[in-house]
């Protein structure tokens, strides 16, 4: 099996099974700007309009595959809930590009997020760093 992970700010299906990718990080680090306007309370928690994250999946053994996922915070609490991202009958030499979208993605806090990835039950993690933009 083998596994990409791609972050951007957003991510859309075109035809012929390719991708438009806007706002790629070039790494896993993403050094992000939310967005506060003067108005709003301070409890209200800072983010941004969209996260993409492309997860594409090749290599595997023919037949059917499920994939689920779940992210989790630095602090080791859980982001979201587990998510069902479908299922694909497999054959030889194909791949499958799966894109999970969260929109607004609120900064809960900076640090270390991770992506927990399951093809059928096993379980891949992807890590990701959130960090404050430095003022200039």
């Amino acid at each position: 099996m083998k596994i990409k992970f791609l972050v951007a700010e957003e991510i859309r299906p075109e035809a012929a099974n390719k991708l438009t990718v806007l706002g790629l990080f070039p790494d896993d680090t993403l050094i992000l700007n939310p967005i506060r306007t003067k108005d709003a309370p301070a409890e209200i928690p800072l983010g941004v309009d969209k996260l993409s994250l492309l997860i594409t999946v090749s290599e595997l053994s023919e037949g059917e595959h499920q994939f689920k996922g779940r992210i989790f915070r630095p602090s080791g609490e859980p982001y979201n809930d587990e998510a069902s991202f479908g299922e694909a009958n497999f054959a030889k030499g194909t791949s499958r590009s799966i894109v999970v979208e969260i929109k607004p993605f609120v900064i809960l806090e900076y640090g270390v997020y991770r992506l927990d990835f399951y093809v059928d039950e096993s379980i891949n993690a992807f890590n990701f760093e959130v960090r404050e933009q430095p003022e200039s």
